[in-house]
This record gives structure tokens, sequence and C-alpha cells, in this order.
């Protein structure tokens, strides 16, 4: 996860609006993307989400942890939560390939490429990112 914490903020600040529950229109500010960012990697659970979000977030928990028992009430959830079926499959397999890379990369002993900055080194993953 934390290899991929740096594409993580970019999508936070893309999708602020449809990811974070607050009623605010404005984009967020660097601090506050790298805070949801932080905050987001140490337990997902403390993160404000909109509905949609936490729905789809508890099913890629599921998936990660307990995949044989994911079951049909999941998809009717993420259903009503207003995911597509398009947008389920999409996260299934983001999801599944997330974890099996993962876990080919742990198994392999694989390091972060030469170049790439350590998520969190400096005072925020900006600094990092714009070097």
């Amino acid at each position: 996860m934390r290899a991929h914490a740096n594409d993580l903020r970019a999508e936070v600040e893309e999708d602020w609006r449809s990811i974070v529950n607050e009623a605010t229109e404005r984009e967020p500010t660097a601090a506050e993307a790298d805070a949801f960012v932080h905050q987001a990697v140490q337990d997902w659970h403390g993160c404000s989400l909109r509905p949609a979000a936490r729905v789809l977030m508890e099913f890629a928990e599921r998936v990660t942890l307990a995949p044989a028992a994911c079951v049909a009430a999941d998809i009717t959830n993420l259903r009503s939560a207003g995911w597509s079926d398009a947008a389920i499959h999409d996260a299934a397999q983001v999801v599944a390939y997330f974890n099996y890379i993962n876990r080919i990369a742990d198994a392999l002993g694989v390091e972060p490429e030469d170049g790439l900055p350590h998520w969190g080194a400096g005072d925020s993953v900006s600094e990092s990112a714009t070097r």
C-alpha cells in the first residue's frame, strides 16, 4: 500500500467530492489530501467517506481478507449504494490484482524502484512527489 500512496493521493484529490463525506464543493488542500491518505493507509474505517465509498471499501476489505466469504448480499449492497455492475466488476478486478501483485512482490522481496519517493518522506507526500 505504501508504494501506491502517491497514486492514491492523486486519486483522492481528483475525486475528493465523490469520496469524502462533506458538504463542500471546494478542492482539498494538500494537507487535507495527505491527512486523508495517511488515515486511509492506517485504518480506512476512520475516514469520513460518503456512503457509496464506504460500501465499496467494505467490499474491498472483504475481498482482501476473506474472499471466500463474499456473498450475493455484498453485490446487492453495492448496487443499492449506486454502483453499476461494471463498476463492481472493475473494483473486484482491481482489488484482486493489487492483492495478487503485492503478495508476489512481498514473497520475492521486491524493493521499490530507484528514484521513486518513499511515501511519507519529508514533511508531506506532495513534497516527495514533486522531487
